[in-house]
């Protein structure tokens, strides 16, 4: 089987692209473990469950969140996400639209690269911020426990400025 290009279904989400190198460090059990850590992110953001969720995160986790803020340890991360999803995000969905690659960085890293939707939100500022997607990058370790996350960085996607992606536009020119 071709592991550079294998197309899958994902809990619900349309297809997943899968990118493996090398091939022989990511096996069908570690995208299958993947996976299983993004339901399970899906199923306590939707719980409004923090402690849920950071059950998933290493110790020493490190998460850069949609607006720039970055919280070290899982502590921080922790009450951050406490914080949010008891409030501006309570209620609010989360939904896996597609897992763009997954690759393995060595016998124990491995980084994916998902796109979630989420659902309008008001800030605590007061802002109402329609639906958006996002594009969250994971760095996951290895543990006796299973694949925990490491690090994360979440970028919500500029439907505008996608418009002039210059890698897009010069394939789709030609």
């Amino acid at each position: 089987m071709n592991r550079r290009n294998v197309m899958t279904a994902i809990a619900g989400a349309p297809l997943v692209s899968v990118l493996a190198a090398p091939a022989s460090t990511l096996s069908d059990d570690d995208v299958a473990a993947v996976r299983a850590v993004l339901q399970e992110y899906q199923a306590a953001w939707a719980a409004s469950d923090a402690d849920r969720m950071y059950l998933l995160f290493t110790e020493d986790t490190e998460w850069v969140n949609i607006v720039g803020m970055f919280w070290k340890g899982r502590a921080e991360g922790l009450a951050a996400h406490r914080a949010y999803l008891g409030t501006m995000f309570r209620g609010v969905p989360l939904t896996l639209q597609e897992v763009q690659s997954v690759r393995s960085l060595g016998k124990d890293v491995i980084v994916a690269v998902v796109r979630w939707s989420v659902g309008a939100f008001t800030t605590p500022g007061g802002d109402a911020l329609p639906a958006s997607e996002d594009r969250m990058t994971l760095v996951l370790v290895r543990t006796p426990d299973g694949l925990r996350i490491a690090q994360g960085a979440n970028v919500q996607i500029d439907p505008f400025a996608a418009r002039f992606d210059p890698v897009k536009m010069r394939s789709n020119a030609g």
